[in-house]
């Protein structure tokens, strides 16, 4: 019966450690990307938008970096229609990567930000 015991307790112990240790798993720049992308897919936006976030505080040199700025911006003007965030939000990417090829979107979205389909049109 003791033997069982520490048996039980020796297992119990290794399960914790193996789930403590795969939770603390650092995901990739990529990983977050699509798991952003789901949950925006999904309209998840608050939840969309922490994910784009972790990914630039986790890794600010990726190359996913200036696209999860823009979705965040772009997330928070289209989806949320909080216009305020996503001006500074939009700034911010103009001062960061003001030569990526997402720079013109950016310049769009801060021009046309709040009208309507009928008002792009004309």
């Amino acid at each position: 019966m003791k033997l069982r015991s520490l048996l039980n307790i020796i297992l119990i112990m290794f399960l914790a450690f193996f789930v403590s240790f795969d939770c603390s798993k650092k995901l990739t720049d990529k990983e977050l990307l699509e798991l952003a992308q789901k949950e925006n897919s999904k309209g998840n936006n608050e939840k969309a938008i922490k994910l784009y976030e972790k990914l630039i505080r986790i890794h600010p040199d990726s190359e996913y970096s200036p696209m999860a700025l823009f979705m965040i911006g772009y997330i928070n003007a289209n989806e949320i229609k909080d216009y305020e965030r996503a001006k500074k939000v939009y700034a911010e990417f103009l001062e960061k990567y003001p030569t990526s090829e997402l720079a013109n979107s950016v310049k769009f979205e801060l021009e046309n930000m709040g009208k309507s389909p009928d008002e792009l049109i004309r």
